[in-house]
């Protein structure tokens, strides 16, 4: 399979749920061809249940068409992390271990929340510790299996402890361990940030992955995000991470409250996969990033 890393630059890749909504072998098949079919790297698996993800045959689809993959997640709600490390930490060592066996070098996204859980408040000092001590130990196992794990910043309304990428960088600092990473999510950024150049330069080597999301999370180019600030930022760190772009024409049942997805934001399918690719490599390729 294809590593995340090339000699040329950075891999790119596409979120699954651009093609479908649920990881079951019809679902595997058709966003490993869909991706095969436009010229990415690599697909990104989501792991919203691990134990679930038929390994066999998912590898056998990426050997064949030729892909590599990446594995992301966000909590369920039973086990977000605040409220329960131990259950939260089992889930994230089973992520691990299926991250490993399906070739993924990293298991990233929201490692530490359920997405939508809030508490109506700010994080506590206290569950900020436990965020950072569970979060340790799951590093120190998946270091054992070759897995990097990749924390990423998320908007208010969908977390109330990680926001911005200051804060994602301050988390790793005390994480403190050398295969943690911060990934940032340009639709994220739109929301919470001053603007899109000064966080990404601000992390420099520790930004490991980024989605490539529209405003609307729609198609990339058509809404309000300022793409050449994003890519000026990636070109003049160097960045040398993952590029997936990241979209919603299918979505799963377990997201789609936390997403607030109530409407089709992306219209035809195939025009997003062709047009919102076609700008990203565009974009990317000017500013010496693709």
């Amino acid at each position: 399979m294809t590593e995340l890393s090339k000699d040329d630059g950075p891999a790119f890749g596409a979120h699954a749920f651009i093609w479908a909504g649920e990881w079951t072998r019809e679902g595997a098949e058709r966003v490993i061809s869909g991706a095969a079919d436009a010229g990415l790297d690599f697909v990104e698996i989501p792991l919203l249940n691990p134990g679930s993800i038929d390994v066999e045959h998912t590898r056998s689809l990426l050997d064949r068409y030729g892909l590599g993959c990446a594995c992301s997640l966000g909590l369920p709600p039973e086990a977000h992390l605040p409220s329960n490390p131990e259950g939260a930490r089992r889930f994230l060592d089973l992520a691990v271990e299926t991250t490993a066996a399906l070739g993924s070098p990293m298991l990233t996204g929201c490692l530490y929340t359920h997405v939508g859980t809030l508490t109506g408040k700010p994080p506590e000092a206290a569950e900020i510790e436990l965020v950072v001590g569970i979060l340790k130990k799951v590093a120190r196992r998946a270091a054992g299996s070759g897995v990097e794990l990749g924390v990423e910043a998320i908007n208010r309304y969908e977390t109330y402890l990680v926001n911005l990428a200051s804060q994602a960088g301050e988390l790793l600092d005390r994480i403190d361990e050398p295969n943690v990473f911060v990934h940032l999510d340009t639709y994220h950024m739109n929301i919470e940030e001053k603007g899109f150049y000064e966080p990404i330069v601000s992390l420099g080597s520790r930004l490991g992955y980024i989605h490539l999301s529209e405003s609307d999370r729609g198609t990339p180019g058509t809404a309000n995000v300022h793409w050449d600030e994003v890519f000026r930022g990636l070109e003049d760190i160097d960045y040398g991470g993952a590029l997936a772009m990241e979209s919603f024409a299918a979505v799963n049942e377990a997201l789609i409250g936390a997403t607030a997805l109530w409407r089709d934001v992306v219209g035809d399918p195939d025009a997003l996969v062709r047009d919102g690719l076609a700008f990203l490599r565009a974009r990317g390729k000017e500013h010496g990033v693709l």
